[in-house]
């Protein structure tokens, strides 16, 4: 019997480029609902927290059989908040992620994105 050693898929990037952003906000929700929610922010202009400088390391990565994924990971200092200010309970939202880029990384991200484009890629739509 054969052995194989697997890779996780994110491993095999093609090419990334690191981007900054605005805002990075995840709702946290215990399923079981014996939690409140909490927010996890990272974002470049609070009032609460200093310092924080949320970047998006964004790759194309190789998949199974030739196939390509986008892959978009966030990283840099955050904090803590439980959700105040809302009109629908946190709990019941249908969103629970927010990645807000600024107008000049959209540019930037979208000849990150041609860089990749090719006979290949089957991906000529992007233009």
């Amino acid at each position: 019997m054969t052995v194989m050693d697997r890779k996780p898929k994110y491993v095999n990037h093609i090419i990334f480029e690191i981007f900054r952003l605005d805002s990075v906000a995840f709702l946290v929700r215990d399923p079981s609902l014996l939690a409140d929610p909490i927010y996890i922010i990272s974002d470049r202009f609070s009032p609460f927290a200093r310092e924080e400088k949320p970047e998006a390391k964004i790759s194309i990565i190789s998949w199974r059989e030739g196939a390509y994924q986008l892959r978009i990971a966030v990283r840099g200092s955050y904090h803590v908040e439980k959700p105040s200010y809302y009109v629908i309970d946190p709990s019941k939202w249908f969103e629970w992620g927010w990645i807000i880029f600024p107008q000049h990384e959209i540019s930037r991200l979208r000849q990150f994105l041609a860089r990749f484009i090719d006979e290949k890629t089957g991906l000529w739509e992007i233009i």
